[in-house]
C-alpha cells in the first residue's frame, strides 16, 4: 500500500484542492508548529496519535484527504497507512516531517 508523501508547498496545495487540513500529531501547541513552518494560524490542526489511532470508523472520516504532520515523518506516515488499511481512508503525510524543513528545533 503507497501512501502520499509530500513536501510542504505540495501538502499545502493538496490540502486546499481537497478542502481538508494539515494534522499536527505532536505534542507542542499547533500555533508554534504553524509560526515556525511560516503558515498561517490555522492552516493546520491538532490531534494526539493515540486519539486518532483509537477512533472509530465514522470519527476517523473527518481524516479523509487530511495531511498528518509530525517530527520526522514516521508518526504521520504510520498514522496515514493504519487509516487506509483499518477504514480505507485516504490521506497522506508530510515528508521527513517538521525537521526536513527547518531542522532539529526540540
Amino acid at each position: 500500500m503507497e501512501i502520499k508523501e509530500m513536501f510542504l508547498d505540495d501538502a499545502l496545495e493538496y490540502a486546499k484542492e481537497k478542502k481538508s487540513r494539515l494534522v499536527w500529531v505532536g505534542n507542542e501547541p499547533v500555533d508554534y508548529i504553524n509560526e515556525i513552518l511560516g503558515l498561517a494560524p490555522g492552516t493546520m490542526m491538532q490531534m494526539q496519535a493515540y486519539s486518532i489511532m483509537a477512533m472509530n470508523k465514522e470519527d476517523a472520516k473527518a481524516y479523509k484527504d487530511c495531511i498528518f504532520v509530525c517530527y520526522h515523518g514516521n508518526s504521520s506516515r504510520y498514522i496515514a497507512e493504519m487509516l487506509k488499511e483499518k477504514y480505507d481512508i485516504e490521506s497522506g503525510s508530510l515528508r521527513g516531517g517538521v525537521t526536513a524543513i527547518v531542522g532539529e528545533i526540540f
